[in-house]
Order: structure tokens, then sequence, then C-alpha cells
């Protein structure tokens, strides 16, 4: 994208005055170029979608997504660049958590199609997806069921929408058991010891409901990995303004389509992974946001 095929926008100076003013907060917003680049964020902002893809495909960026998706990954570009022309490269959004690892999960538990007040959900699906924070590829996976001991048979609802049967939890260890083989497999990339990584979840209810529920329910402490996560859901809306939608929609609205079946917690953890993949190449900052207000000791 030109600058002068960005003038032809419909921005007026006011316009342009106006966003100067806000961003003169803070001090590191007096060099010119931020001016320059938030006059070129309101040129973005009054993008079709057309008109975005034609941008990002001129520099080799990826243009699928809805307008507001394009429009993000496009003001990143161009930050990038214009802080690149006034040797400003550091003053760019780092990821400066020092994670050296995402560790995705999305439990699947025990439901029923209408849950009576105060339902307790028990884990029978245990998945994780391991990402490499810098290459971002997937280095391994996790995958386990679990047998409920509160609700030992599973409802025909529960089994129809989660895909888990009975005899997949009959034939599963018990919460406890599964806990340890998945902290084994940690301990084998040396997360925790050698590299620090997070939990990344679609939302707040897999550790502080699910998990953290479970483990309440069998006299576990709340292990120091799930005392604080990464809520993927919430940085997916704060950074493409985009604050409604399923994780499928969220999927959908990055260009892709849903791989394998919702509420396989694997699929969907599997498919959060890409979401978060994305997210990083669009220059999301990603960071723990979430923690527990209390722990089981």
């Amino acid at each position: 994208m030109s600058e002068n095929k960005m003038a032809e926008g419909s921005v007026t100076e006011q316009d342009s005055e106006s966003e100067s003013t806000r961003v003169r907060k803070s001090p590191r917003f007096e060099f010119p170029m931020y001016k320059k680049i938030s006059y070129l964020n309101r040129l973005i902002n009054n993008m079709e979608e057309d008109e975005a893809k034609c941008c990002l495909e001129e520099r080799g960026l990826d243009p699928r997504g809805v307008i507001e998706v394009l429009q993000r990954r496009l003001k990143t570009q161009i930050k990038k660049e214009k802080l690149s022309q006034a040797n400003l490269k550091g003053e760019m959004v780092q990821n400066d958590n020092e994670l050296h690892f995402y560790c995705v999960i999305d439990f699947e538990g025990t439901c029923e199609e209408d849950n009576p007040l105060g339902y307790v959900h028990e884990i029978i699906e245990f998945p994780a997806v391991l990402v490499d924070a810098n290459t971002l590829e997937v280095v391994s996976e996790f995958h386990e069921f679990v047998k409920p001991q509160q609700k030992p048979k599973l409802s025909q609802f529960c089994q129809n929408l989660t895909g888990v049967t009975q005899e997949i939890v009959d034939s599963a260890d018990h919460f406890p058991a599964v806990l340890f083989k998945f902290q084994q497999w940690l301990t084998g990339h040396e997360l925790g010891t050698k590299y620090k990584f997070g939990v990344v979840t679609d939302g707040p209810w897999d550790m502080s409901r699910f998990f953290s529920t479970q483990c309440k329910l069998c006299s576990i402490s709340v292990p120091n990995f799930a005392r604080e996560w990464i809520n993927l859901r919430k940085l997916y809306r704060n950074f493409y303004k985009i604050y409604k939608g399923s994780l499928r929609d969220m999927v959908s609205n990055l260009g892709l389509k849903f791989e394998g079946t919702p509420h396989s917690g694997i699929d969907d953890a599997r498919n959060i992974t890409r979401i978060l993949q994305i997210m990083v190449r669009d220059g999301c900052e990603i960071k723990f946001n979430e923690q527990l207000l209390s722990l089981n000791k």
C-alpha cells in the first residue's frame, strides 16, 4: 500500500490532528513517525475489504480473514515498516514475557442437556498441544481421557456432544493418575525447569472452573502451572476488536476452516493453536491475563 494510495481514503486533516493529539500522551509518541503511523491507521480504518486484501497481497502477507482482521494485520505491518524507516524498530511490541513454549489446553467435562443449579463438571478429556514460542511449530501433544468419579455414567447428551463414549471413560484412569502423566509429559520437555511455558485456553473456564474444581474434588493442590494462564479469547477480542462468536467463529474470522469436530477436546486445542499462531504472526502480544483468585492449598 503506497502512501499516495492510502491518501485517497476519506480522511480529513482534522482527523489526522485529532489522532496526533491522542498519541501525545506518551513522550515516545513525540517522534514525527508516530504521528504518521497514526494518520495511516486512520486511513486503514476506512478501507474496504478488497482494498485491504490488495495491500496485504502487495506485501506478501496473508489476505484471508474478515475486515477487522485484515485491518489489524495491515496496521501491524505498516507500523513495522515505518519504525524501521525511522530506525525505531525496538519500539515494536514484543512478546517480552520470555515464554519458551505455549501449552494449549481445552478440557471436556461431564454435562447434562440442562445442567441443574450447582452442577459440578468433571474432566473427561485432557488434551494439550505444545507450541514452540519462537518457531510457532507444534512440538508435541498430550491426550488422555479421564474416568469421572462422582458421575461415572455419562449422559447421552454428553456423549453426543463431546464424542467421548461410556466405553472410553470406563477404560480410562481417574484424574490424579492422568494429571501425573501430564506432569511427567511436562517434565519430559523440561517445562517449568529449563524452559518457561504458559497455559493457553479459549476463555477462563478451563482453568478457573474445570481444572481447579477437579483438583478440589480430588484433594489435590493446584499446580503452579495452573495458577495463571493466557486467555486467548480475551486477547483475540482486544486485538482484532471482534467481541462475539464461538471458537468456530474465531477460526472462520481468520479465513480458516475448523478442522475436526467441535467439542472434541483435542480438535478444539488444535484449532486454538492455529488461532494462536496467526495472532502471534499478526503482532499480538501473548501474555498472562488470567489467574486463580483462590488456590487449593
